[in-house]
């Protein structure tokens, strides 16, 4: 798993980062070392990490000392956040600016492989979020019930993976017409997704996330 670290103030991430190597994950940052500015997109060499190397899988923030605003460290996750790489947070909490949107925190930063490896295996709830109304609107139109259907949306790498559940047994035309409204609905939520994959579940026996 290839995973951007991000330190609240320099340095307050090197115990993660080695604790993250050990249990096998690759680490990228925005900053060399005790820089705040120009981050590698600008600077060029090794160019952004969101952007070169393959997938960023999702974004660890680890913080030192509390505070209520973004530090210049920080500004990486900005970029992360848009393009809706899952969030991990380890350390100071109280005021932290960046929790709403964290799909897992600690206050240890001993916890940071735990909490990395649960941010990034965690479904997406705004993702399923416009998954769902788009399935719910479609099976208004056509007069079904939409109110048992469902989605869960999860990611790997640059990839998501959506699966609908009904709640009801759909012909094969109206699980294509079910799958080209919600993929069109997720593109427009995610732009940045390489792959949309959307299946159609009969019953609650299919799987609950993609296989890795």
């Amino acid at each position: 798993m290839r995973v951007l670290v991000v330190e609240g103030e320099p340095g307050a991430g090197t115990d993660a980062v080695a604790a993250l190597i050990a249990a096998g994950h690759d680490i990228t940052s925005c900053h060399d070392e005790g820089s705040t500015f120009p981050c590698h997109g600008l600077a060029g060499g090794s160019g952004c990490p969101l952007e070169e190397d393959g997938p960023v899988d999702v974004a660890l923030l680890v913080r030192g000392t509390p505070n209520t605003e973004p530090t210049p460290t920080e500004d990486g996750l900005r970029c992360a956040l848009r393009r809706h790489v899952p969030l991990a947070i380890v350390g100071a909490l109280d005021g932290n600016p960046y929790q709403r949107f964290a799909a897992a925190t600690s206050t240890a930063v001993g916890d940071s492989v735990a909490t990395t490896e649960q941010a990034a295996n965690s479904p997406l709830a705004a993702h399923a979020g416009v998954a769902r109304a788009a399935l719910q609107t479609m099976l208004r139109s056509e007069g079904l019930d939409e109110s048992n259907a469902d989605a869960v949306v999860t990611r790997n790498g640059s990839a998501l993976w959506v699966l609908l559940r009904p709640g009801l047994a759909l012909d094969p035309m109206l699980v294509e017409v079910a799958s080209v409204r919600v993929l069109a609905a997720v593109r427009a939520h995610d732009r940045a997704a390489s792959i949309i994959d959307v299946s159609v579940a009969d019953d609650d026996t299919a799987p609950a996330r993609a296989p890795t």
